[in-house]
């Protein structure tokens, strides 16, 4: 049922106690306390916030809500005193007033859809990471049921509405750390601990989700007879489950493929970052482009149909919708309906040669014939266009490949002038080695690369080089070894861009 929201709306309440504050330094006061920058709020919204210790430990978190210079605080039940403890221990000399708190219900309107439902004074925002709406009346929208909000928030990473799941635990260390922390802000309590460790090898564990065929217990993680995470809780979505996991930075690298155990039962998952469901319109749009394609397989013509006007609701220029629809109500002889799309199409791409060539054959199918060959004479203009566009682009990359083999000389002659002096020198192996990477040059990348292993077994780029070139001198299982190696190397430095990439490599 998600989904059903996800691509429409729906609603949920939640009990939240609010403070709201007064006094000429309300603004100054809640920008250097709060990890969010409040400049970034904009009026009428409300956005999740975390307040630390000078430790960098979490606090409390809650929603604060702007309108205009006036802010409300939205505090979880279960915090309520130690936020009021939290607000009241740096509010030394400041103008600032906090009222008493008071209990509120709010409903929680989420989804693309949620705007044709919300009241003009509802506060606007994201949660689970959608565009979401706060207001006090109840709205004309289906009501979520506990289990799937519970879902909802965790394939999300969010936090929960009643504090329940708080932890007193530095925020490298949580979802917290993704969703109410501005980076770049200026300082807050604790910004300086929060910065050194994701500035460096990031937090040794945080949080993320295993995806697996089958449901797993809670508990310590193990792999490698050693603990590499916790299990809290798991989470059944569509035909997958789903552990979501504090685990180990060395792990903690997308699609990686990990065998563990969990109380003794053993499991073999692929780790997932945050968030699971995306509230993107243009992925969500893809998800259904796919999901109708596979209907119109099948036969599911009326589904298909569904879920293509969907992905275009979602994303108003997504041309391949447009087109996958147009053909597959041609050859249902919906051929008005067709042509409709074809010219929705050509608004969205005026290059597209097949919105006019479809265009043409669904006109002549009606016996319009010369609306047909105008379409037709379209196509061929559009035709001609892309040909010149083609041939332009030739141009353009002849001009690049002569820039590239130029940086390239260039390049190659500083790196073999350093290993005249040290023929071991790894960044001048490395570069050259990832030069023959590059121009397909396998055997002199490899022997290159293979010495700044030797020289260097931390040099987490090399292993992904060197994966290419082994790959390209048709030695596949040696540079899968290679890449399954690098991971591990990537991910114990914190370098997680080479990781991923070798993962990606893997996963192909």
């Amino acid at each position: 049922m998600l989904n059903q929201y996800r691509y429409h709306a729906g609603q949920f309440s939640i009990a939240l106690y609010e403070v709201s504050f007064s006094g000429e330094d309300v603004k100054s006061f809640l920008q250097n306390q709060a990890t969010y920058d409040i400049e970034k709020i904009k009026p009428g919204s409300f956005q999740l916030i975390s307040f630390l210790d000078p430790q960098g430990r979490v606090e409390c978190y809650g929603h604060l809500v702007r309108q205009e210079d006036n802010f409300r605080y939205l505090i979880p039940e279960q915090l309520l005193e130690r936020t009021l403890v939290r607000l009241n221990k740096f509010l030394i000399s400041e103008d600032v007033v906090i009222s008493e708190p008071v209990k509120k219900t709010y409903q929680v309107l989420i989804g693309p859809e949620a705007s044709d439902f919300a009241a003009a004074e509802a506060i606007s925002g994201t949660i689970f990471d959608e565009a979401s709406y706060l207001q006090i009346q109840t709205a004309a929208l289906k009501t979520l049921s506990a289990s799937e909000v519970l879902t909802w928030q965790a394939l999300t990473g969010w936090p929960s509405f009643d504090g329940s799941d708080f932890k007193v635990e530095i925020i490298n260390n949580l979802r917290l750390f993704d969703l109410s922390l501005v980076m770049n802000k200026g300082c807050y309590p604790g910004q300086e601990t929060v910065s050194k460790i994701a500035t460096r090898r990031g937090a040794a564990y945080s949080p993320v989700l295993i995806e697996m065929s089958s449901s797993a217990p809670t508990g310590e993680i193990m792999s490698f007879d050693k603990k590499i995470g916790t299990g809290e809780a798991c989470y059944q979505w569509e035909d997958k489950f789903y552990l979501t996991a504090s685990l180990l930075r060395d792990f903690r690298v997308e699609k990686m493929k990990i065998h563990f155990s969990v109380k003794g039962e053993e499991f073999d998952g692929i780790v997932r970052y945050y968030p699971l469901l995306s509230g993107d319109p243009k992925t969500k749009a893809r998800e259904l482009f796919y999901r109708a394609t596979d209907h119109f397989r099948m036969d599911e013509l009326d589904l298909a149909e569904e879920k293509f006007r969907l992905a275009i609701k979602l994303d108003p220029a997504f041309a391949d919708a447009y087109e996958s629809l147009g053909v597959m109500l041609g050859r249902l002889e919906r051929f008005q309906e067709a042509i409709d799309l074809m010219k929705q199409l050509s608004e969205v791409d005026p290059k597209s040669v097949l919105a006019h060539t479809n265009m043409s054959l669904y006109l002549m199918r009606m016996g319009k014939i010369p609306e047909a060959e105008e379409q037709k004479s379209l196509a061929t203009v559009k035709s001609f266009q892309s040909f010149g566009d083609e041939a332009k682009n030739k141009e353009r990359e002849t001009e690049l490949k002569q820039k590239q083999e130029s940086e390239w000389a260039q390049r190659e002659s500083m790196f073999r002038q350093v290993l005249e002096i040290d023929p071991e020198d790894t960044l001048a192996n490395y570069g050259l080695g990832s030069i023959a990477v590059e121009k397909g040059q396998w055997q002199p990348a490899r022997e290159h690369l293979e010495r700044v292993i030797a020289q260097d077994p931390k040099y987490s780029v090399a292993y992904l080089a060197l994966g290419k070139a082994l790959k390209g001198l048709g030695l596949v299982e040696e540079a899968k070894k290679i890449w399954q190696e690098g991971i591990k190397v990537s991910a114990a430095k914190g370098d997680l861009m080479p990781a991923n990439q070798m993962q990606q490599e893997l996963n192909f």
